[in-house]
């Protein structure tokens, strides 16, 4: 009888032990599947809809336009920033902006706004944009 009563207790230890390990299991995958979701909240490259959107609903957005000021006299989104990417300043200029900030980074057609992207999360900043049509989508758009 004895026998009986450890084995009984032994496996009802086991099994509630198993319990405790899959809910640390279960947690692990919510936590990952919480990071997973933070991932996708967060979007490097946006078309158009997805910034307008985003200037909509989003406080204290900047615009930053890298293109260079042969472009901008076309046309340029309002209150934008300017930053040529081209210009040999460009790294020394955007690193004095606010890396605490959300920018919208434009360029023509999205090439160089991705490769300024590139360099401002080197720089650290960790809310930084590209608009993959560049201005050219966003002024087809209108």
């Amino acid at each position: 009888m004895k026998h009986l009563i450890f084995l009984i207790f032994s496996l009802t230890f086991l099994a509630c032990d198993g319990q405790k390990s899959s809910l640390k299991m279960d947690t692990k995958y919510e936590d990952k599947k919480e990071n997973k979701l933070s991932d996708l909240i967060f979007k490097e490259n946006i078309d158009v809809a997805e910034a307008k959107t985003l200037i909509a609903t989003a406080q204290d957005i900047i615009l930053l336009d890298v293109r260079t000021p042969q472009e901008i006299a076309q046309g340029k989104i309002d209150n934008a920033l300017e930053i040529d990417y081209a210009s040999p300043e460009f790294k020394d200029k955007v690193s004095i902006l606010d890396k605490n900030k959300e920018y919208v980074v434009y360029c023509a057609a999205g090439g160089r706004s991705a490769k300024a992207v590139k360099v401002m999360k080197e720089l650290g900043f960790t809310k930084a944009h590209n608009l993959t049509s560049g201005y050219s989508g966003w002024n087809g758009s209108k």
